[in-house]
């Protein structure tokens, strides 16, 4: 075609009719190539059973279910992982033998992944409900999809997804509500255990500290007051011991000095300078660590031993050949000694008796604190062991719940059937499809050949070319051996597009039947288990 001649409207009906066996050629081509196409592509049956999850039939004011319940939308997705499980799908694999072709050059993950892209879950929204946004709506309806290549199978797969699912979901709430138990009996007994710890261990404290407890302060405060009272009354019966002791031996001493040589070597002498020089230094300023006064008392102790050894030795007064008022003397001294070790031994026992009461009532804060945060730690632990037992109680009302199937249940509405019809491939649209998309290619095909074609084909484009005006112009002769031959060639060409056809159609025809007849009659054929509802005594059974 020259473009100098120009475009017109006629150009096209004269390119149709020159062009018209290309146009035809490709568009019958990728006619047929979609008619192979439909009839060799596998049909795809698929089949579907909807649920419906039901609420808790008896009111949670009443009793609350031992499953706590989530959002659905939440709990659409925690269920198709449910439903997409490995192990759910490797057993109705195995069980229901399905892609035996594949097994023998996939893997079982390649396998499980291949099934997973032929199940789908999808939620049914109400129809009230169309225009509100998904996420707005309370989902409790979904469908379980299944695809494949066997009408039967699907059913079959999907009604066994969908019991499986419905299986589980009962064992897996009465599992929870069973684990849920378990745990509560697991924390009484140690409860239990930690408050027999906590009573042994106030028993040992106790015992451990008598006289310290809290209950024991007022009387022990009692009593020190008491032995501070009689302690201050012994140290001043002491001193007036002390002082009668000290005049009764001084009496002693004169008498005895009396009756003794006047001397300074006699005892009683000695001892009577010694107390001078003592009385002496006393006077003078010396404190009692001076060492003049340290010797002294040393020696007025030793002085006395003397004393009293001489004195023990004598076996009566009178062989000692003292006086009467001598013997009086010695006599009080000695009762005053007496007094003052008795009232010694009474202040030290008092003084001990006090230090023994101070220290219990400075220990018993302690000893209190460590009471009550002991008390504090029992009563927590009761309180809580109170607690788990009325959790064990709505526990195990819990675990009848879900025996009982009276709280949240799946209830299949629809069980899956057999499809009449495979869903895909849509063999009308793929046809309709190939035709459009042949009659385009076929009149791209033309436009093509037509635009690399550089002959001439009238007058016009003669002119046009040569810038000459055409004097005339002669059509084409055609005698007989030239319209015999036309027609031989037409009759082989029809001939060979009916060949052609023929053999795409047989093709298609066989291996349609080799991709869909031979397959569904070498599956061994299938019985669709019929989907029935639970009974609630068979919820035990499930969750063994």
């Amino acid at each position: 075609m020259h473009s100098d001649a120009g475009f017109e409207l006629g150009n096209l009906k004269d390119m149709f009719v020159r062009r018209w066996r290309v146009v035809a050629g490709v568009a019958g081509g990728v006619l047929l190539a979609s008619v192979m196409l439909a009839a060799l592509l596998p049909n795809r049956y698929e089949a579907y059973t909807t649920i419906l999850i039901e609420p808790q039939t008896i009111s949670n004011e009443i009793i609350e279910a031992g499953v706590a319940q989530t959002d659905m939308n939440a709990r659409l997705h925690l269920m198709t992982i449910q439903i997409l499980a490995r192990t759910r799908l490797s057993r109705i694999i195995d069980d229901l033998n399905l892609y035996a072709d594949e097994s023998t050059e996939m893997t079982r993950e390649e396998i499980i992944d291949l099934m997973r892209a032929d199940i789908q879950v999808e939620p049914i929204l109400p129809e009230l409900e169309a225009s509100v946004r998904p996420r707005e709506i309370e989902i409790n309806t979904f469908r379980i999809i299944y695809r494949g290549d066997h009408p039967k199978r699907v059913a079959e797969v999907a009604n066994r997804l969908a019991n499986d699912f419905r299986d589980e979901h009962i064992r897996g709430r009465t599992a929870v509500t069973e684990e849920t138990r378990e745990f509560v009996e697991g924390q009484l007994t140690r409860l239990a255990d930690e408050i027999e710890s906590v009573d042994r261990e106030i028993s040992a404290v106790k015992s451990d500290n008598p006289g310290r407890l809290p209950e024991d302060l007022a009387t022990n405060q009692r009593q020190l007051e008491r032995v501070t009272t009689l302690l201050t009354q012994a140290e001043h019966t002491l001193a007036i011991s002390r002082s009668d002791e000290a005049f009764y031996r001084q009496q002693a001493s004169s008498a005895r000095a009396l009756a003794a040589p006047n001397d300074d070597a006699s005892p009683i002498r000695r001892l009577e300078l010694v107390e001078l020089e003592l009385a002496a230094l006393r006077s003078r300023g010396f404190t009692e660590k001076h060492p003049d006064i340290i010797h002294g008392k040393l020696e007025l102790e030793e002085i006395q031993k003397r004393i009293d050894e001489m004195t023990a030795t004598a076996k009566d007064d009178a062989q000692a050949g003292l006086s009467l008022p001598a013997q009086n003397a010695e006599a009080e001294y000695r009762r005053a000694k007496l007094r003052v070790t008795s009232g010694i031994d009474e202040i030290a026992n008092l003084q001990k008796q006090r230090d023994d009461l101070q220290k219990a009532i400075a220990e018993t804060p302690a000893v209190a604190e460590k009471l009550a945060s002991l008390g504090r730690k029992n009563e927590s632990l009761t309180s809580s062991y109170h607690e788990f037992r009325q959790k064990l109680v709505a526990a195990g009302v819990a675990k009848n719940i879900e025996q009982t199937q009276k709280s949240e249940q799946v209830r299949i509405l629809e069980p899956a059937f057999i499809p009449p019809e495979p869903a895909s491939p849509n063999r009308i649209l793929i046809l309709l499809v190939g035709s459009m998309f042949g009659m385009a290619i076929g009149a791209g095909a033309g436009l093509f050949a037509e635009s690399s074609d550089t002959s001439y084909h009238g007058v016009r484009e003669i002119q046009a070319s040569l810038q000459l005006p055409v004097l005339a112009a002669i059509p084409g002769i055609e005698f007989e051996s030239d319209r015999s031959a036309l027609r031989r060639k037409r009759v082989l060409i029809a001939f060979a597009i009916m060949v052609l056809v023929g053999f795409v159609l047989m093709t298609s025809g066989v291996g349609y039947w080799w991709t869909n007849i031979r397959a569904l009659q070498k599956q061994k054929p299938v019985v669709v288990e019929t989907v029935d509802e639970v009974a609630p005594g068979a919820t035990e059974n499930a969750a063994e």
